[in-house]
C-alpha cells in the first residue's frame, strides 16, 4: 500500500510538471505557473489552501488568491525574486482565509506594490448574514481594499476582458448575492479563465465554486472548454460532474493535502465524508 501511495503521488507531481511544460513552450511562449502549497506540507500544517503565481512571456507577475497566512513567507519571496516587490495583477476568487490569508499578511508586512487587484465580493452585510464562519476574514479583506499598497482596485463584471502581456483573462462569473441556498461563501467565488493567447491554452480558476455556480455557468457551456482547470473547493464537494464534462480539461490542478486527497479523517483511506474520491473518478 505504501508503495502504491508513492506511485500515485509521483504521477500527480508528474502531471503537474507536464501541465507547466505544455503551457510554456520552447519558443518562449505561454505562461509559467507556480503552485503555492506550503501549507499543504505535513510539517507546515497539512491543510488545504489555494494559490498560484503566473509569469507571462515578458515576466509580468500574476497571482491568483495566494493561499493561507502560513504561505506568506513563500509568496513574499516569490514577489521579491520575480517581481522586485511589485505584482502586476492579483486576482481574488473569494475572501476565505485559505485563499487570501497570505495576501492580508503581505499587505500588513511587506514593502510591496500591487498594481491591479481584481475582485468581486458580496456586501459585508451579506457575508455577516449568510457566511458567519468566514465573516472575520471577509471583513478584513474588504477593509484592506483601502490599503495604499494597492494602486488600482478593480471590481470585476461578467464578460470583462483583461489583457496582460501575452495572456488574457476573461471574467466568466462574479459573486451573486442572490445565491443564499448553496454553500454560500464558497458559491460567491469569482470564476475566470486565463489564456496564453500565443499558444491558445488556458486555465479556468474556480476558487471554491459550488452547485449554484455550476448551474449558472452551464447556461453558457461554450465558455467553459479549457486546457486545464483548478479543481473547485480543493477537488471535493465543488462543482458538478456535468460542469467538469463541459470544461473537458487535459489537466487538473488539484489544491489538496494528502488526507483530503484520500478522504482520510484520521481513520484511514476513505474514512471521511468528503467527496474527493468520487471527484477523482
Amino acid at each position: 500500500m505504501k508503495k502504491l501511495k508513492i506511485i500515485i503521488f509521483g504521477v500527480i507531481i508528474l502531471l503537474i510538471v507536464i501541465a507547466i511544460i505544455h503551457i510554456w513552450d520552447e519558443n518562449n511562449q505561454g505562461m509559467k505557473i507556480t503552485i503555492i502549497g506550503g501549507s499543504n506540507m505535513i510539517d507546515k500544517g497539512n491543510t488545504n489552501s489555494c494559490g498560484y503565481i503566473i509569469r507571462t512571456r515578458n515576466n509580468k507577475l500574476i497571482i491568483i488568491d495566494g493561499g493561507r497566512d502560513i504561505d506568506y513567507e513563500s509568496i513574499s519571496s516569490y514577489i521579491t525574486r520575480w517581481g522586485n516587490g511589485k505584482i502586476d495583477y492579483w486576482y481574488i476568487t473569494h475572501p476565505h482565509t485559505d485563499h487570501i490569508g497570505a495576501l492580508l499578511k503581505v499587505l500588513e508586512n511587506d514593502n510591496i506594490e500591487i498594481e491591479n487587484l481584481y475582485y468581486s465580493f458580496n456586501s459585508l452585510e451579506w457575508y455577516e448574514q449568510y457566511d458567519k464562519r468566514g465573516y472575520e476574514v471577509e471583513e478584513a479583506m474588504i477593509n484592506a481594499l483601502s490599503n495604499p499598497k494597492i494602486k488600482n482596485k478593480i471590481e470585476c463584471y461578467k464578460g470583462q476582458i483583461i489583457e496582460m502581456d501575452n495572456c488574457q483573462c476573461e471574467i466568466i462569473r462574479i459573486a451573486n448575492p442572490e445565491v443564499t441556498y448553496s454553500d454560500n461563501g464558497n458559491d460567491s467565488s469569482m470564476v475566470f479563465k486565463i489564456t496564453a493567447t500565443d499558444i491558445d491554452k488556458g486555465i479556468i480558476f474556480l476558487g471554491d465554486a459550488f452547485f449554484a455556480t455550476s448551474e449558472e455557468l452551464l447556461a453558457e457551456p461554450e465558455k467553459l472548454k479549457s486546457y486545464a482547470v483548478q479543481m473547485a473547493h480543493h477537488g471535493q464537494n465543488g462543482v458538478t460532474f456535468e460542469f467538469y464534462q463541459a470544461v473537458s480539461p487535459d489537466y487538473c490542478l488539484w489544491p489538496t493535502p494528502e488526507w483530503l486527497w484520500n478522504n482520510d479523517n484520521g481513520g484511514g483511506y476513505n474514512s471521511g465524508a468528503w467527496k474527493t474520491l468520487e471527484t477523482r473518478e
